[in-house]
């Protein structure tokens, strides 16, 4: 059982972003899953464009590999996502002639700049982060390229959309400026099993043993142990952060009931919040909520569009790839 809510890109999920690692800064990730690009000709030096297609990408002991025998390996380990990338880059130019918009230098420099700020405020660890981030998740040149064009298309098409809400600047400044928590949990499937943790806790059991013996939370390999949360902060269940915040530490919780079982904590460290006023902070929260929206609007645009895409696929390689998407 997971505690948060699972909103994949919550307006906690990018305040954090600055202290997580790369896997959760760079868009639209866990809706473009990686894949291996075939290999790319050297750049020509007579001044004419470079091949996007030769037949022998590459040479084996000083033999020809054909791209007719690579080409199988690659539609059936990497074809899904790659055409899936395709298919939305095609279908998000469309809605931006339609519209009369257009991505160019200026927007896609701006993604570039709003990634590399998320990685880190500090211009060469977040540069190294990026290059990991691309190295782990196989985003080469082009396909690199290909998201910060996307990202920056879907931005432009979903601007209009975002509302600045005050209860949503009330939310990050809650997040950035408050006083925060942090808790160790015991998820159990049943209040029996919950009433058996506390129990062996109060008996003198350390709450950390615990979880990692009974707990059913992602967490448990951990003792239990979460991240320090505000009280307003949305990717945590608001029982919890009710039962939590009236606790003292060490204090434990009684069996708090969620959608997916119980679960029980313990405070373990109260964290001051900075004390600054809404109003000194009123351009950062700005940002911070815009981001957020356009963020969620981006994900909701990308699965609209791909849910009305009409895709048929006539390489029995690729079909069979593309057949297996979920």
């Amino acid at each position: 059982m997971h505690v948060r809510n699972g909103r994949p890109l919550s307006l906690a999920l990018l305040l954090r972003a600055r202290r997580r690692s790369a896997a959760l800064a760079l868009p639209l990730l866990a809706l473009l899953a990686a894949c291996q690009t075939s290999p790319r000709p050297p750049a020509p030096t007579d001044g004419s464009a470079p091949a996007r297609f030769v037949r022998t990408p590459a040479m084996i002991d000083g033999q020809a590999l054909p791209f007719d025998e690579l080409w199988p390996l690659l539609a059936e380990s990497g074809g899904e996502t790659a055409l899936r990338e395709a298919v939305l880059d095609r279908l998000v130019a469309i809605e931006l002639r339609s519209r009369g918009l257009a991505a160019g230098a200026r927007e896609i420099d701006a993604e570039r700049a709003i990634l590399l700020e998320s990685l880190s405020p500090d211009g060469a660890t977040a540069a190294r982060l990026l290059e990991e981030l691309r190295d782990r998740d196989r985003l080469g040149p082009a396909r690199f390229e290909a998201l910060l064009r996307r990202n920056a298309s879907m931005r432009l098409l979903v601007r209009d959309e975002v509302s600045l809400a005050e209860d949503a600047l009330l939310v990050a400044h809650d997040m950035l400026a408050g006083p925060a928590r942090q808790v160790r949990i015991v998820a159990a499937p049943s209040l029996v099993e919950a009433e058996r943790a506390i129990a062996r806790v109060r008996g003198g059991s350390a709450f950390a043993d615990v979880a990692i013996e009974v707990s059913t939370d992602a967490s448990a390999a951990r003792g239990g142990l979460l991240e320090p949360f505000t009280r307003r902060d949305p990717t945590y269940p608001e029982a919890l952060r009710g039962a939590v915040f009236s606790l003292a530490p060490g204090e434990l919780t009684a069996p708090i009931l969620l959608p997916q079982g119980y679960v029980v904590a313990m405070l373990v460290r109260e964290r001051p919040g900075s004390g600054a006023p809404i109003a000194s902070m009123r351009p950062q929260l700005e940002r911070a909520v815009r981001l957020t929206q356009e963020r969620i609007l981006m994900d909701q645009l990308a699965r609209r569009l791909m849910s009305s895409a009409r895709v048929t696929v006539f390489d029995e390689n690729l079909s069979w790839a593309w057949g297996r998407r979920k």
